[in-house]
């Protein structure tokens, strides 16, 4: 007994031993993919996938897949089991050549061609439930392209609409400029034409008022010339009178006579 552990003792030091010098000289598997994924983190680098929403029909189209494909996986096992029977029936009818062991290796062929015929079939599903799940992948795929479609046509008939309001706005804004301008030129125009009415107007007032004042200079020029002419006859219709005095006739209102009476 003390012999046996002594051995076992000696042989797990040995073990030690070759398994320290082993991992000296390489990194184990596990440790080489932490340090790689500290290093990803590290660098950053790592980038987490999103997950595609799947549809529940493409889900279940998959889920049939799945299911047939183990179901051809069973009937391929089957099959080489059946198989195998096969060929040692065979080799016991060869051998014994009796009536029953024929008969078991006839069973066990019928048997293997079951097999294979359920694998056959299995395989037949399994390829249309692909097909049926490509149909349902491709027709999921035809449906967001034509969503993603009708959203980029929306966003570029929005951004045309916005585009063509912002020239339309700018078009606009142009025609009112001209607009404005063209109304100020206008009433610049109409301004001027009123201001030299006014300064016709004042013109032709000064020149009724200078004419107005010539006539009346000559009227009372020619009033004047009519009281003098007056006065010079008078002076020769009686010239007794204009010997003291000269006889001078003034305008205006007469001054009322004062009585020296009292």
């Amino acid at each position: 007994m003390v012999r046996a552990k002594n051995k076992t003792a000696t042989d797990n030091t040995r073990h030690r031993k070759k398994s320290k010098g082993k991992n000296l000289g390489r990194v184990s598997k596990k440790t080489s993919k932490v340090d790689k994924r500290q290093k990803i983190k590290l660098s950053g680098h790592q980038r987490k996938k999103k997950a595609k929403k799947i549809s529940a029909a493409l889900k279940k189209a998959r889920e049939a897949v799945d299911k047939l494909e183990k179901k051809a996986k069973a009937a391929e096992k089957e099959h080489s089991k059946a198989s195998k029977k096969v060929v040692a029936a065979r080799k016991t009818a060869k051998e014994k050549k009796t009536a029953a062991k024929k008969r078991t290796a006839k069973a066990a062929l019928n048997a293997k061609q079951k097999t294979a015929a359920k694998v056959a079939a299995i395989k037949a599903r399994i390829r249309t439930a692909k097909a049926k799940a490509r149909a349902v992948d491709l027709a999921e795929k035809e449906r967001s392209r034509k969503k993603a479609e009708t959203v980029r046509a929306k966003a570029d008939l929005d951004k045309a609409v916005a585009a063509f309001i912002a020239r339309w706005k700018k078009k606009r804004a142009k025609i009112e400029v001209v607009k404005a301008a063209r109304q100020a030129r206008k009433d610049a125009l109409r301004a001027r034409i009123a201001a030299r009415k006014a300064a016709k107007k004042e013109k032709e007032d000064i020149k009724k008022a200078a004419e107005k004042a010539k006539a009346a200079a000559r009227k009372a020029s020619s009033r004047r010339a009519a009281e003098e002419k007056f006065n010079r006859q008078k002076k020769k219709a009686n010239p007794a009178k204009s010997k003291g005095k000269r006889a001078t006739k003034k305008f205006g209102k007469k001054k009322p006579k004062k009585n020296y009476q009292n």
